[in-house]
């Protein structure tokens, strides 16, 4: 009877694996025909593509423009995996507002649009925050995502690959977080979810990465940066002694600095300690004030019936995922040249030079 037992268990085991097509931890091939599908959201009328079409995928819907600009892509392989495909950043001037509006907010709670609300939750911890233009451009692809895959589930796909690349990347983070923390039933629970986030800008505070890279244990989330590419270090990012957890180092310190120190030594001390932690403090609110609440005027232009929500008083955002970094190198720089003007500082951004880095250094 034992033995029957184990048999059954087995096979049970060896079944389920064989269904999950995903595999985790970060697969060359599989990004290389990622960032062929990411460089597609481009409009070929302007544009001129540089990489492969993705041999083996079809293209099977294309969302309306929501939210600031934004957009996603469903592609399905022939096998029956499907990839959800963020658009970054577009020439709009809008979509450039999503990325600048960059005060943080809980990572979870609601945003309000007139009479409507969207409902998130990105993390379990409650110190957790994450970037506000970011979120609007969850918010914005968010009901069709889950609605898309509910229907492709019910023809019998269960793989699910998410990508972004830019701003794409970030939307990316949030996304794989709303869909891990959705309400029992909202989506079917055996489905596998792969994360890869491409030349991504940093998406929350430490405690969202944390939360993140927890949920996405075990190889299921890559981050991919070019180490030339400036946009993985935006935004603008300052830390004060009110970003550290409740048992911060600096009580004790000033206690202990105060019991062990003469009286000249502990003043010269506190007065350095106070100007460090004010100016940061004060950079911190000018940050928030001019990306933050100034920026909401222009936001809510765009967005009717916006509500501005309230913010987290930090900006202190950190780099998520389990990384894989490309390191150009001369053949690359002699390659991609950066043109005078502001079109090239993102040479060393767009999927072409990921690609190309991706061939020389994985794919050779």
């Amino acid at each position: 009877m034992k033995n029957i037992f184990c048999a059954v268990l087995l096979f049970i085991i060896a079944s389920s694996s064989f269904s999950q097509k995903l595999k985790p931890y970060f697969d060359a091939n599989e990004y290389a025909r990622l960032l062929c599908m990411t460089e597609r959201q481009a409009d070929t009328t302007k544009y001129t593509l540089q990489t492969p079409y993705p041999t083996g995928y079809e293209r099977v819907f294309r969302s309306e423009i929501t939210g600031l600009d934004n957009r996603w892509d469903l592609w399905l392989s022939g096998d029956s995996v499907a990839i959800i495909n963020v658009r970054g950043t577009t020439v709009q001037e809008v979509s450039w507002l999503e990325d600048f509006y960059a005060p943080m907010v809980p990572a979870s709670g609601h945003l309000k649009f007139g009479k409507e609300l969207f409902n998130y939750k990105l993390a379990s911890d409650t110190t957790a925050a994450v970037h506000t233009g970011f979120l609007i451009g969850l918010s914005a692809i968010a009901p069709t995502v889950v609605q898309k895959i509910n229907e492709y589930y019910n023809k019998g796909v269960k793989d699910f690959i998410l990508i972004g690349h830019s701003q794409g990347a970030a939307i990316t983070y949030l996304l794989r977080s709303y869909l891990y923390y959705l309400p029992y039933g909202t989506i079917p629970n055996d489905i596998t979810f792969k994360t890869y986030c491409s030349a991504p800008p940093k998406p929350g505070n430490l405690f969202y990465a944390y939360d993140f890279e927890y949920i996405t244990r075990g190889g299921w989330s890559t981050r991919i940066s070019n180490v030339l590419d400036w946009v993985p270090q935006m935004p603008i990012t300052v830390q004060t002694k009110y970003d550290f957890s409740q048992n911060d180092p600096f009580t004790p310190v000033d206690s202990t600095l105060a019991a062990n120190l003469g009286f000249i030594p502990r003043v010269i001390i506190g007065l350095i300690q106070k100007s460090i932690i004010g100016s940061l403090s004060d950079s911190r609110d000018e940050l928030i004030k001019y990306l933050g609440k100034e920026l909401y005027k222009v936001v809510k232009k765009n967005l009717p019936g916006f509500v501005e929500p309230r913010y987290v008083k930090s900006m202190d955002y950190m780099v998520c995922g389990s990384p894989v970094v490309l390191v150009p190198g001369e053949s690359y720089k002699q390659k991609f040249q950066r043109a005078p003007g502001i079109g090239g500082i993102f040479t060393d951004h767009m999927p072409p030079a990921y690609y190309y880095l991706l061939t020389e250094e994985y794919l050779k």
